[in-house]
């Protein structure tokens, strides 16, 4: 195989587009779809939450087989990752279309099955797309640096992706819904914009990357010839694997906070903050402000501090910052609810927050494919796939996990049903303060403690691949 010229900014570009899908999902279940069933559709939290939960183990189940066949497929002139990714993009905005539009009038079984199977559905036709997508990703370079820069222009874009679709949502859907009385419609109406958006991303990121194929990695026939059900055994495997280890323990404390406190967003910016549907979107909005210095923070921490070090601070910072507004508000220490004041000060420390949050998230994104060099050397299998699929399984596990418990404390807190903040009491305030913002913290701390035994530095990195290269010499394989 030739050489590789240099990723340009368009396939760079062509490729983070993809993560529109990723978004699509994303932001549609955890601010829209939970709220729109639980508050509009009846639907009660805790089997709302234990829906998510069993789509996301039941989904999760794909996601190492999908990792390894795309790993190990080796035929045809779309190489391994490009025949699922256009496989996946009408299944998914059909299934994505189906949750957000229940038939009329089902009861509480039938609604929970309507949203248990198309939650599956959805998110299994995501992973035939995403996997190897985020496969690809790791497979573009080799350099310690260039890797941050991929993994934060996916990042961006999703937060992008993500970005308009709330836009869309709480300035135009939602309130145009709600002043013709029916608000309830405006969140079904998300599902439309969040799957035309998904459409334009995916076939984006299929097309951009088609000229690559040629330069990807290649695998051997040994690892052509190893079956799809041997998925499950190299997943566990990864746990062998100190960096792999570290990445996924890591990962799991993120993500179970993330799951809490996406699924709560919705409560809190309307009952704790007492926001309207328009200065929630101006929230979302402004995350937007963030794009920009976290990448900054993300590049130049990686190059100058390396991505452990850099990682572990983010993480802490955001943990430290994520509960100031939310005590200050708790002990009477900031303007009205509901106020352009109070609006403007959360708003603030949000951005300060995303900031390091996203810097965190492009960093561990470029873990991933210094861990599949590493994986190479140990088993002399090219496996991003794998690790992907890895990756992908704890999150949607731990995601699930927060969901449910997220329905948990919104029966608990008491504001289920709940469509007015007057009917929200001191007490129902003081509990869901205190559980959103210092609860929260306290898994993202776990997270940075986990990430501060990570090894897998820029000097042990060349270690690893100038061991690779020599063995692909050995081997007379040139990747």
């Amino acid at each position: 195989m030739s050489a590789a010229p240099a990723l340009s900014r368009r396939q760079t570009f062509s490729y983070s587009l993809g993560n529109f899908a990723w978004a699509s999902k994303d932001v549609s279940f955890h601010y829209f779809l939970f709220f729109y069933y639980v508050q509009f559709q009846g639907l009660s939290p805790s089997l709302a939450g234990l829906a998510a939960l069993l789509a996301l183990v039941a989904d999760g189940i794909s996601d190492p087989i999908i990792g390894q066949v795309s790993d190990n497929w080796g035929r045809g002139k779309l190489g391994r990752r490009h025949p699922f990714m256009l496989a996946a993009i009408l299944p998914y905005l059909v299934c994505l279309l189906a949750i957000f539009n229940p038939p009329d009038n089902l009861a509480q079984g039938a609604l929970f099955a309507w949203y248990l199977v198309l939650a599956i559905l959805v998110r299994s036709f995501l992973t035939l797309f995403t996997v190897p997508h985020m496969a690809l990703g790791a497979e573009l370079s080799d350099d310690y640096t260039e890797r941050t820069h991929i993994a934060t222009a996916r990042t961006i874009m999703g937060y992008v992706g993500g970005l308009l679709i709330q836009v869309a949502a709480w300035f135009v859907i939602i309130p145009a819904a709600t002043s013709a009385g029916d608000a309830g419609d405006g969140y079904r109406q998300v599902g439309f914009v969040a799957a035309a958006l998904a459409f334009l991303g995916m076939l984006a990121a299929w097309f951009g990357t088609r000229e690559r194929i040629p330069y990807l990695k290649q695998i051997s026939d040994s690892q052509q010839q190893r079956p799809w059900w041997h998925a499950f055994q190299d997943v566990l495997q990864l746990f062998r694997m100190h960096s792999s280890r570290i990445m996924l323990l890591g990962t799991f404390f993120l993500v179970l906070k993330l799951g809490l406190a996406n699924t709560m967003l919705l409560h809190v910016n309307n009952f704790f903050w007492g926001f309207s549907s328009e200065q929630i979107g101006v929230f979302m909005l402004v995350i937007f402000l963030a794009l920009l210095p976290s990448a900054w923070l993300a590049s130049h921490a990686t190059a100058r501090f390396g991505k452990r070090n850099a990682v572990v601070a983010f993480v802490t910072a955001v943990a430290l910052t994520h509960p100031l507004m939310v005590l200050a508000h708790l002990f009477g220490l900031t303007p009205p609810a509901g106020s352009t004041s109070l609006l403007l000060l959360v708003c603030l420390l949000l951005v300060i927050n995303q900031s390091f949050a996203i810097a965190a998230v492009n960093i561990t994104g470029a873990l991933l494919p210094d861990v599949a060099d590493e994986l190479e050397l140990r088993t002399g299998r090219r496996q991003e796939g794998i690790l992907n699929s890895g990756v992908m399984l704890s999150q949607k596990v731990m995601f699930g996990l927060g969901t449910f418990f997220a329905g948990l404390i919104i029966e608990y807190v008491g504001i289920a049903g709940i469509t007015d903040i007057a009917q929200v009491t001191q007490e129902m305030l003081q509990r869901l303060g205190w559980i959103y913002g210092p609860g929260l913290s306290l898994f993202t701390l776990a997270g940075a403690w986990v990430f501060s035994f990570y090894r897998l530095d820029r000097q042990r990195l060349a270690s690893v691949q100038s061991a690779l290269r020599a063995t692909r010499e050995r081997a007379g394989v040139i990747l």
